[in-house]
């Protein structure tokens, strides 16, 4: 697989992780979560999209 499309790949990953954490927002906003639970992770995708993010980047420049 060619580089730029791994890197293609790692981006596509960390916006779907943004994604599910924008769902946790949206869930308390119509109570459907509780605000603790949905604050939790909402934030908690925020943080860990970037970090998955590079984390796939990096094994792949290891790689080459």
């Amino acid at each position: 697989m060619d580089t730029r499309q791994k890197i293609r790949q790692a981006n596509a990953i960390a916006h779907v992780v943004r994604v599910i954490g924008i769902l946790f927002f949206i869930a308390m906003a119509f109570q459907i979560m509780t605000w603790k639970y949905a604050i939790f992770g909402g934030v908690a995708c925020f943080i860990i999209a970037p970090a998955i993010r590079q984390i796939m980047v990096g094994q792949y420049q290891k790689e080459n």
